[in-house]
């Protein structure tokens, strides 16, 4: 077990942006976040360095962080960038008392003991969470992230996963002719392919093609702008499919981690589809299962509303270390 000295740096590292916020004390609040751009800096170090000078806070002397990436002990690669964090080195070059490395979707584990429901929107009704029930969070964004968080005993330990990179099958023949069009005519696509952001512009164009229309080049922006005024059917189909893919992943997650604690959609490109999620059609695919249909109606299924969750999570992690079951041992940096 260990303590963290203050100031304490806590930081969210995604494969387009990196944040970062600082905790003065364990009973201050958390200060307003600095986001910085990943490929403008070329390591974590210099990204953490530039965010304290930004923002003119004291010299840290912890950072916790999350990224986006498989940990391996100390260190992480980041998946959809170029940074490799190696927490040792971090804390040299920057003088930290201590240090702790994360995945991503560990981070946003760690968080959803403290969301109340001003900070969730109940995607369906009349479904209530087990109270010490496995939870899981799910977050399509530049990649596709999945965490779990168990509860022993009145604490809590996150699960790491990398779910996202499993195989995503076609359901019909016309998703099996989108699949083909992507490129995937034999094996299937990774759910990432399907369901992050940085895909939906290859499956925008898919999408046309098998509908015999070849769409202009759109950004993601654009297309799911272009679906929410309304002015491409394509766009439109796009995004409804994507919203149903993510109704079907969380449904396999919530099934491989037995998620009667409930499943929670957190960050990336969800807010903007917001306006675009119909909850019916959601919970239908939700539940749509042949063996455990029964099982999957009493799950419920959050949108993190709240701005930094994975940031909130760190902070509460950096107050109150003993209510987390990690190997502090293995993963400290110092």
């Amino acid at each position: 077990m260990t303590d963290f000295a203050f100031p304490a740096v806590v930081s969210d590292i995604g494969g387009t942006n990196a944040r970062f916020a600082v905790l003065d004390h364990p009973n201050a609040a958390l200060s307003a976040p600095v986001k910085l751009p990943t490929a403008g800096y070329p390591s974590f170090a210099d990204a953490a360095e530039a965010a304290v000078a930004q923002a003119g806070w004291r010299k840290p002397q912890s950072i916790l962080v999350g990224a986006a990436g498989p940990v391996k002990g100390r260190s992480v690669s980041l998946t959809n960038a170029t940074w490799v964090i190696d927490g040792p080195d971090v804390a040299r070059q920057l003088g930290l008392a201590q240090g702790l490395l994360l995945n991503d979707f560990e981070t946003l584990a760690l968080t959803l003991p403290s969301l109340g429901e001003e900070d969730l929107m109940a995607i369906g009704e009349g479904r209530a969470r087990v109270p010490g029930g496995t939870r899981v969070v799910i977050g399509p964004g530049t990649g596709l992230g999945v965490g779990a968080l168990a509860e022993v005993d009145g604490r809590f330990l996150p699960l790491a996963s990398e779910g996202g990179h499993i195989g995503f099958p076609a359901e019909t023949e016309y998703e099996q002719l989108i699949w083909a069009q992507l490129g995937y005519a034999y094996d299937p696509p990774e759910a990432e392919t399907l369901i992050a952001g940085p895909g939906m512009p290859a499956f925008y164009q898919a999408v046309g093609r098998a509908r015999t229309i070849w769409p202009k080049e759109l950004t993601t922006p654009e297309i799911v702008q272009a679906a929410l005024e309304k002015t491409d059917a394509v766009a439109e189909e796009a995004v409804w499919r994507t919203l149903d893919h993510i109704a079907r992943f969380c449904s396999d997650m919530a099934l491989t981690f037995m998620a009667t604690g409930g499943v929670y959609l957190a960050g990336g490109i969800l807010p903007r589809l917001r306006p675009m999620l119909n909850v019916e059609d959601f919970r239908t695919m939700f539940e749509r299962n042949e063996t455990l249909s029964d099982v999957l109606a009493t799950i419920p299924v959050h949108l993190v509303t709240t701005e930094e969750p994975a940031l909130l999570g760190l902070a509460e992690l950096a107050r109150r270390p003993d209510r987390f079951m990690l190997s502090y041992r293995e993963r400290l940096w110092r």
